[in-house]
């Protein structure tokens, strides 16, 4: 397949703030939390969910794992399959399930047509690297109801915000390129997939999820024939100040990437290109990822034009 996606490492750094980037449902959807290292947890579920959202309702692609269809519907995976099938002009499953941008990039089931397929893009759970807090702040609202006489009442109802006042996070993932081969996932799939990554973020208009923000994204592109990854290298990106209880923002934070470009830099051989994306309020670190070689940093408005020509 011509335009295959890149055998590739991905480190997306974003933030948030007075929000619940990741509820918990075994917890009153209170954020995830490591009580041991004061840290909040985000799943890969979570991010996987913001950038099907972001391709469905801003992009307006086909989404495999499409909540509305399926709560509306009370549908399982094969009445999922069986709904796409019937509105496609293919006919053999696989390319069928393939129609689906999302089934390309992470995979998905359709067991009784026997598929399972394993995506290429795969992100792994994180923690925030400074130490924070869950905060549980009472509210209250109030709605018009009517009495047994039929008399308009004007009724308190009372909430509970559960969010954590700062985080600054580090995902990481990969794009595996013999998986993509089976998923049949391009690059450009690859690059609608970063868009929504970083858009979708910023885009959350939830309640409970507004107040993310996309900060840094590092993509290392390999050669064609290398099957090398670094590994975990949103390990090799730290806080100086991790240990302080009393962080609430980004210009608080001292990020160090000594480690990063370090391993980037060792592996050079068998990388063919580092594309950073940096929002403006990291620019102050530009001149250090100016290090790492065969790296290409834009800003977010130049990522966005990029997004708006494909």
């Amino acid at each position: 397949m011509e335009n295959l996606a890149r055998h590739s490492e991905i480190l997306f750094i974003w933030d948030a703030t007075m929000c619940n980037p990741n509820g918990d449902m075994a917890s009153d959807n209170a954020p995830r939390f490591d009580d041991v290292d004061e840290k909040a947890i985000v799943s890969d579920v979570r991010v996987k969910r913001t950038i099907r959202d972001d391709l469905q309702y801003r992009k307006k692609k086909l989404i495999y794992i499409n909540n509305e269809e399926i709560v509306q519907r009370g549908q399982n995976a094969e009445d999922r399959f069986k709904q796409i099938k019937d509105q496609s002009d293919l006919k053999e499953d696989l390319p069928v399930f393939l129609t689906c941008i999302d089934n390309r990039l992470f995979g998905g089931v359709a067991p009784k047509s026997n598929i399972q397929l394993v995506g290429p893009v795969q992100f792994s759970w994180t923690k925030s690297l400074n130490k924070t807090e869950t905060v549980l702040k009472p509210g209250t609202g109030g709605f018009a109801t009517k009495g047994k006489d039929g008399e308009a009442k004007y009724t308190k109802t009372f909430r509970a915000d559960n969010y954590i006042p700062y985080g600054l996070f580090a995902m990481y993932g990969t794009i595996n390129r013999l998986q993509a081969v089976r998923a049949n996932t391009s690059e450009e799939d690859v690059r609608e997939m970063l868009d929504s990554l970083w858009f979708g973020t910023k885009l959350i208009n939830t309640r409970s999820k507004q107040g993310q923000k996309s900060r840094l994204l590092i993509r290392i592109v390999y050669k064609e024939n290398s099957s090398y990854f670094i590994g975990l290298i949103n390990e090799l990106v730290k806080v100086r100040n991790e240990e302080s209880e009393m962080i609430r923002g980004l210009d608080e934070i001292d990020i160090d990437f000594t480690n990063l470009i370090s391993a980037i830099n060792k592996a050079d051989r068998f990388i063919d290109t580092v594309h950073v994306v940096c929002d403006d309020s990291l620019q102050r670190y530009r001149t250090e990822l100016e290090k790492i070689n065969s790296v290409k940093i834009i800003d977010e408005v130049e990522f966005a034009s990029l997004g708006n020509e494909n």
